[in-house]
C-alpha cells in the first residue's frame, strides 16, 4: 500500500523535486565541480517474519526514491555508512541490490557514466545469526540467509563484486577508503571495535595521498569524539580518529547515531573534517541519549529516574531506553529520511542536505573550505544565529496530575504511578536560528532553583510538518522541582547551546 505522502513525494519528484537540484547550478561560489556523491546511511531494509517479503515500512521505496534523485543531479558515485540490511539476511541485501541495478543498472547512469558503490556493512548487516531465529528457525537455513556466515559470498551474489573488508576506490581522481563493519562483533554504542583494523589497512595508502586534495573516509561508527562531541552514542573506540588526525585532508563519513543533520554538530572540523551522515530510517527525536550536565532529556528515552535493570543481551540499555518512571510525553516525531550530496570544487566542498519524503532541503548546506582548516564548535557557535521565541510568546503553566511511563515488557513489570505534575504550554521557538532544546528552570521564594532539558523535536525536523508549527506542550512531574517553586521559565537553545530570550511567568500554589 502506498501511503499519501509517498504518493506527493512520487509527484515532488517527478518533477519539482528533481528540478530543485538542477537549480543548484551555477553555483554561488563558482567553479566547476570535479566530483558529485550521494550518502545515506542505515537503510535497514527488513525481511517480514514469513522470510519471503519485506516488513511493512522497511521496504526500498523510499531508498530507491533517493537513488533516483542522486542519479538525476549526476553524481559520480553513492555511499552508504551501514546497517544497509535490518536483521543482516541476504535477502535483504539483495533487494537493496536490486533497487540499485533498477536505478543504475550495470552501475551505469542514462548516459554510460559508470557510478561507484561506495556501500559498508554496519552493526546490523552483522546481527543475522544473533537476531533471525524468529525469521529462520531452522539453523541450516538461518545460516545460509546469514551475511554474516559468508560476507564474500552474499556481496558476490548481490552486487557481483568482491567483498574485503577494508578496501580502496577512486573516483574521478579522488581517493575513498572504506571500512566494513566485521562479522561477529556486536555493538557496544560507546566504543565500537567493528571497524577497528583501519589504521593498519589504510595508513600507507593515505600516507602517499596527496597533501592539497581531499581524500574520504567512510565507516559505520562515529569517529570518536568528533561529531556531536562528547554527547554521541555510536562512537568507534578512537582507532579511526587516530588514523585521520595525521591527514589534515581526510573527511569521514559515518552513521550508527540516527542523529539529526539539522544539529549543526553533526559537521566537525578538527585534526580532519567529520561529517555524520543521518539515516534514511527511523532518524532519533532524542539527539543526545545521556547528557553529562542534565542527567537526560525530560521527554527523551533516558532519565535519572530509569532504574538498574538488566538483561543479558541489553544490560543497561534497557534500563536508558525505556525510562519507566519518567512522563509519558515523551518526544515523538514523524518519519523523516535523510542524506547529502556532496559536491567538491578545487576551492572547497559543498554538503546539501536533504529529507527525501518530502523532498526539503534541510537548511543551508555546509562548505568546507579547501585546504581544510580547523574550526571549533566554540568558533562556529560565536557565528550562529541564535533560536528565538517569536516576539509576543508567552508561557502558560498549570498545575496537573501525570502518570509515569511504567513498563510491560517480557518478564519485567514496572506499574505506572500518578504523581502532581507542571504543564507547560508555550509556542515553538524557530524565528531566527534553528531550535534544538529547550530549557526549563523553576524557582521557589527562597531562591532555589532546578533546571530541566526538553528536546525541540520540531527543531530538527522539516518545518511543513503541522505538529510542530503551532505550540509546544510539556509535563515535567513537580518532583523535578524545589519545593514551593512558582516562577517558571522557558530559554530556547540551538545545537551548540547557545541561548535566545526566555519567556517566563508565575503559578502560584
Amino acid at each position: 500500500m502506498i501511503e499519501r505522502r509517498d504518493f506527493i513525494t512520487g509527484m515532488l519528484a517527478g518533477a519539482g523535486f528533481v528540478s530543485g537540484c538542477r537549480a543548484m547550478a551555477p553555483f554561488a561560489g563558482g567553479g566547476n565541480v570535479r566530483l558529485k556523491f550521494g550518502v545515506v546511511s542505515d537503510v535497514h531494509v527488513k525481511l517480514a517474519a514469513d522470510g519471503r517479503s519485506l516488513a511493512a515500512g522497511y521496504d526500498t521505496q523510499t531508498f530507491e526514491r533517493t537513488l533516483t534523485y542522486f542519479r538525476d543531479c549526476g553524481v559520480d558515485a553513492v555511499m552508504i555508512a551501514g546497517d544497509i540490511a535490518d536483521i543482516g539476511f541476504v535477502s535483504e541485501l539483495k533487494a537493496v541490490a536490486d533497487a540499485w541495478f533498477r536505478v543504475f543498472p550495470g552501475d551505469r547512469a542514462p548516459d554510460g557514466r559508470k557510478v561507484e558503490r561506495l556501500f559498508v556493512f554496519g552493526n546490523h548487516d552483522a546481527y543475522a545469526l544473533k537476531k533471525g531465529g524468529d525469521v529462520f528457525k531452522d539453523p541450516a537455513e538461518l545460516r545460509r540467509e546469514a551475511i554474516e556466515a559468508d560476507p564474500r559470498k552474499a556481496w558476490d551474489f548481490c552486487f557481483h563484486e568482491e567483498w574485503k573488508p577494508y578496501f580502496r576506490k577512486t573516483v574521478k581522481g579522488f581517493d575513498f577508503f572504506c571500512s566494513h563493519w566485521q562479522p561477529g562483533v556486536w555493538c557496544n554504542g560507546y566504543a565500537e571495535t567493528g571497524c577497528n583494523g583501519c589504521a593498519d589497512a589504510f595508513r600507507s595508502m593515505m600516507e602517499a595521498c596527496d597533501p592539497s586534495k581531499p581524500f574520504f573516509y567512510v565507516q559505520h561508527p562515529h569517529p570518536r569524539d568528533t561529531v556531536y562531541g562528547k554527547d554521541a552514542w555510536g562512537v568507534d573506540d578512537g582507532t579511526s580518529t587516530g588514523l585521520l588526525s595525521a591527514f589534515p585532508q581526510a573527511v569521514a563519513f559515518s552513521g550508527h547515531s540516527h542523529e539529526p543533520l539539522t544539529n549543526e554538530r553533526a559537521l566537525w572540523r578538527g585534526a580532519f573534517t567529520s561529517v555524520a551522515t543521518g539515516s534514511l530510517r527511523y532518524l532519533s527525536a532524542n539527539s543526545v541519549y545521556n547528557r553529562a550536565d542534565v542527567a537526560g532529556y525530560e521527554n527523551g528515552g533516558c532519565d535519572v529516574y530509569a532504574p538498574n535493570v538488566k538483561r543479558s543481551d541489553r544490560g543497561v540499555y534497557y534500563a536508558r531506553y525505556n525510562a519507566p518512571k519518567s512522563m509519558t510525553n515523551e518526544a515523538v516525531c514523524p518519519d523523516i529520511r535523510v542524506g547529502q550530496i556532496v559536491s567538491v570544487f578545487d576551492d572547497r566542498i559543498e554538503f546539501e542536505k536533504r529529507e527525501f519524503l518530502s523532498g526539503m532541503k534541510l537548511g543551508e548546506d555546509w562548505v568546507v573550505e579547501l585546504p581544510a582548516k580547523a574550526k571549533s564548535f566554540a568558533v562556529r557557535a560565536r557565528a550562529a544565529q541564535r533560536a528565538e521565541f517569536p516576539a509576543g510568546a508567552e508561557l502558560t503553566v498549570e498545575r496537573t496530575c501525570a502518570k509515569t511511563r511504567g513498563l510491560k515488557r517480557e518478564d519485567l513489570v514496572i506499574a505506572q504511578e500518578e504523581k502532581p505534575a507542571i504543564r507547560f504550554e508555550f509556542p515553538p521557538a524557530n524565528a531566527a536560528g534553528r531550535v534544538a532544546e529547550y530549557e526549563i528552570s523553576a524557582q521557589n521564594s527562597g531562591g532555589t532553583e532546578a533546571r530541566v532539558r526538553l528536546c525541540a523535536a520540531g527543531g530538527f525536523y522539516p518545518e511543513r510538518h503541522a505538529k510542530f508549527s503551532k505550540k509546544v506542550v510539556a509535563t515535567v512531574f513537580a518532583d523535578r522541582f524545589p519545593v514551593g517553586a512558582d516562577t517558571f521559565r522557558v530559554t530556547p537553545l540551538d545545537s551548540f547551546g547557545n541561548a535566545g530570550r526566555p519567556i517566563s511567568c508565575v503559578c502560584e500554589r
